[in-house]
């Protein structure tokens, strides 16, 4: 081969080098860097209580290897933190938090799930993992909001994260006192001193954590409830 034709085709290489390189720098983002897609999202006003709450489900935050780990024993928090917003607006209502702490038993052989939300605190023991996903991998009547925050009659959606271990001891202080108020201030306003806190922690930055899902609902009416179904 001449010295001519060997350069051609070291200069045709470089060439197609160059191209793959810039095909794969304008290349489409993954599946995991798109928008969420929006999830189902049961609202439930309770008109005797003047109380909004919210039941939806993030069991893809459990992937194998969390279930994995919870098979051999390890300790796992999972924090759930969101905002409530009428439909077609950036500005949230309210906002809420849910945390589950899993630790297992090894003389009982069964999980120990601590679970606390806005005006609840409840300790419950399942002997499998497909129980723990129930308790801690969805929102299941979720004080969201109170009478005096949110509109009657308006399409409401939820924007929230789903923190798998948060590595910051902040993040989980900060959740447990937002958890730990009375029931009448279970949930903030943007009137309420930390709301601003709350929203700047935890939906607009994402923290340190094992995991992190980012929730979008899809709009929903409220549907009017007596009290506990």
């Amino acid at each position: 081969m001449s010295r001519r034709h060997r350069a051609g085709r070291l200069a045709l290489a470089l060439a197609l080098a160059v191209g793959c390189a810039a095909v794969a720098v304008s290349a489409p983002a993954r599946a995991d860097d798109r928008a969420p897609a929006p999830r189902s999202l049961r609202l439930q006003w309770d008109a005797a209580k003047r109380q909004l709450r919210a039941t939806f489900e993030f069991r893809d935050v459990m992937t194998k290897a969390l279930r994995r780990k919870l098979k051999r024993g390890l300790p796992t928090t999972i924090v759930l933190t969101g905002a409530l917003y009428s439909a077609g607006s950036k500005v949230p209502l309210a906002t809420t938090a849910q945390t589950c702490k899993i630790t297992y038993l090894v003389w009982d052989e069964v999980w120990r799930v601590e679970i606390a939300r806005p005006g609840a605190f409840v300790v419950e023991r399942t002997p499998t993992v497909l129980g723990v996903m129930r308790r801690c991998a969805q929102a299941t009547r979720l004080l969201v909001a109170t009478g005096a925050q949110v509109p009657e009659g308006m399409p409401l959606y939820l924007q929230a994260k789903v923190q798998v271990n948060p590595l910051s001891p902040a993040v989980l202080r900060k959740v447990r006192r937002w958890v730990s108020r009375p029931l009448a201030t279970g949930t903030a306003s943007a009137g309420d001193a930390l709301f601003s806190t709350f929203t700047g922690l935890f939906l607009q930055r994402i923290g340190d954590a094992e995991r992190t899902l980012e929730i979008v609902t899809k709009p929903s009416l409220p549907e009017e409830v007596r009290g506990e179904p």
